[in-house]
């Protein structure tokens, strides 16, 4: 008699178990279907669309008088672009940056990091 309950007793719990799993998983995968449902558009056309820029590295060489920056972005297209100036004057270098980028000079300021090379005769 006492192996027949332990028996019933395993079979009760088992499903139980099963049950609330079963109640688990159906509050788990429903979740998906609560979330709100949302269009996003943009505002801009695609043709004013610019990638993003992550930074702008600008070596000035003092002895040539001249300074190369490179644009780091994630537009494959810009990722590889090289801008030569002859300029060594950071503030004309930045401007003439904005403007060949079309990008507004602050951003330009804070996205701008100099290394200068200076070879002075010893």
């Amino acid at each position: 008699m006492s192996m027949l309950r332990l028996w019933l007793s395993l079979l009760m719990l088992g499903i139980a178990f099963w049950t609330i799993g079963q109640l688990i998983t159906q509050q788990i995968l429903g979740r998906t279907y609560q979330t709100p449902r949302y269009v996003i558009t943009s505002v801009q056309s695609e043709d004013s669309v610019q990638p993003t820029i992550a930074a702008i590295r600008v070596e000035i060489n003092n002895e040539s008088s001249t300074a190369e920056a490179k644009v780091v972005s994630d537009d494959p297209d810009w990722h590889a672009r090289k801008l030569r100036f002859a300029l060594t004057i950071p503030e004309e270098i930045e401007q003439a940056i904005a403007q060949e980028l079309n990008i507004p000079l602050q951003e330009v300021s804070n996205l701008v990091h100099y290394k200068v090379h200076s070879h002075f005769p010893r």
